[in-house]
């Protein structure tokens, strides 16, 4: 029971840290290399319009959302593809290696499917947001 414990919390940390560098703009190899896991997942079935959208949602919540204020996101259903809807919340904000950071949360549906993920994201000298480690 134990084991299965720990390979879920594997996955889902893997799940995570995936899920927050496609949001950010990931390269092309990582997507490819991770393709197949997340193939499953509402992040890794988003085309290129849901996650420029998704993407816009992050950024707004990182930049404008004061912590533990949920930001919704719906994208409306197109063809076969079913509506997604979620929310993204900043849930802490601290510094941390010279760094402003933030810890997202975020729910979403699509369908009967759901998922979540958080993580920690640090503003860059040049303005942009990276998805990064932060200790707690």
């Amino acid at each position: 029971m134990e084991a299965r414990r720990t390979a879920r919390s594997i996955r889902i940390a893997l799940a995570t840290s995936l899920g927050c560098a496609l949001l950010l703009g990931a390269t092309q190899p990582a997507l490819a290399y991770f393709d197949n896991y997340l193939s499953g997942s509402i992040i890794g079935t988003l085309n290129q319009k849901e996650a420029a959208s998704l993407q816009q949602i992050v950024r707004k919540a990182l930049n404008d959302t004061a912590d533990n204020q949920a930001v919704t996101w719906n994208y409306p259903a197109a063809g076969r593809r079913q509506a997604i809807d979620g929310t993204v919340t900043p849930v802490a904000t601290k510094e941390d290696k010279g760094q402003q950071c933030r810890r997202l949360k975020s729910d979403l549906k699509r369908g009967s499917a759901t998922e979540a993920w958080s993580g920690w994201f640090c503003k860059q000298s040049s303005g942009a947001w990276k998805a990064r480690h932060v200790a707690d």
